[in-house]
């Protein structure tokens, strides 16, 4: 179920991108070929024995930069936002294979003069994994159980012009898979990547128009999420497989401080079925439920909203974690309605991988 919800709201966004790259005509069109090299982090003893490896790969990206009035707005900044395919072979195809990743992202470019462009991009999407763990036949993948995964991720890019139609661009990528907790083992993998690549512009010379910064204007808000996913719970010696559902909501109130920045603090619950489950098998009467307290920062750009946020256990009976940390990448589709997606983590092990619908008061 979460994994339909996740492509339906994936290929929503593809959609939407292309209706806005059709519509915005001042908007001009960025295509990008970039090959990548990388490592994978050991975030885990779990894992530790497959990061000896070096994943290697190739991006290829078409987006629009977003130059009207109303994108300069967003941030006093101009911007780039499109789509991607990135293909990524782990270097170790007995156990671990390949991933094909289909993308979403948004990049504000923070540093612009006349040759030259900095920017950071966070990008959410879909990933097909070619080889999983199998009990008998692939027992020692323990990064990836399920065909289908998410994946998130944070760059930072550099851009030199060199003509009209085509810019040299250097990038570090910090990239993040998991199958959201859907099915054990889920340790996910963590691999950051660096390449250099080529962009090149179909329209020619691409023109920045000057416009002057606006004033700032502090702002609070206050957003309302439910989330859910399908949990699977292995079978042992007593207990066949079971499916059960995650589901919970946070709230939250905060206030911007910049026009890219704010902060909030909020609650948040979680009714954890897996956790049921296990319980129920171990013959113990704790709570499956969970509540916490949020502390959040926002990196907010125009209807996108990339937050981290540190949560810290109120009451969590069964398998208790004094911290874990949220992130989240959620989109304004309207003027209350929000969607996204979230992970959750304890220090670099991955907890859980939501789809997110919200309201925003």
């Amino acid at each position: 179920m979460i994994r339909n919800l996740f492509l339906i709201l994936f290929i929503f966004t593809i959609n939407y991108l292309v209706v806005s790259g059709q519509e915005e005509s001042n908007n001009p069109v960025s295509i990008a070929f970039k090959p990548q090299y990388g490592l994978i982090l050991a975030h885990s003893s779990k894992v530790e024995h497959l990061t000896y490896t070096n994943p290697f790969g190739l991006e290829l990206e078409y987006s629009w930069l977003m130059l009207k009035d109303k994108n300069w707005q967003q941030c006093n900044c101009y911007s780039k936002t499109g789509i991607s395919f990135l293909y990524v072979n782990y270097d170790n195809p007995e156990i671990v294979g390949s991933s094909y990743n289909f993308i979403g992202f948004a990049e504000p470019f923070f540093i612009r003069k006349k040759r030259f462009i900095f920017s950071a991009r966070m990008g959410a999407g879909v990933s097909f994994l070619d080889n999983i763990y199998d009990s008998e036949v692939n027992p020692e993948n323990t990064f990836f159980s399920t065909h289908v995964s998410f994946i998130v991720h944070i760059d930072i890019n550099a851009y030199y012009q060199l003509s009209n139609r085509y810019s040299l661009m250097a990038y570090a990528k910090y990239n993040h898979i998991s199958n959201g907790g859907v099915k054990q083992p889920n340790y996910g993998m963590n691999f950051p990547m660096f390449g250099l690549g080529l962009n090149y512009y179909p329209s020619g010379k691409i023109i920045f128009p000057y416009r002057e910064k606006t004033e700032f204007v502090p702002k609070c808000f206050s957003n309302m999420y439910i989330f859910g996913m399908v949990k699977k719970i292995k079978e042992n010696e007593y207990f066949p497989e079971e499916t059960t559902f995650v589901f919970g909501l946070y709230g939250l109130i905060g206030r911007t401080i910049s026009k890219l920045n704010g902060f909030s603090i909020g609650l948040e619950y979680v009714n954890d079925g897996g956790a049921k489950v296990e319980i129920s098998r171990k013959g113990l009467s704790d709570d499956h439920q969970k509540i916490s307290g949020l502390i959040g920062h926002h990196l907010l750009f125009g209807k996108f909203d990339f937050s981290q946020y540190w949560g810290t256990y109120i009451y969590a009976p069964y398998k208790q974690h004094n911290f874990y940390q949220r992130y989240s990448l959620s989109y304004k589709f309207s003027k209350r309605v929000l969607g996204g997606v979230t992970l959750k983590t304890h220090g670099d092990v991955a907890d859980s991988f939501h789809v997110l619908l919200g309201l925003s008061f």
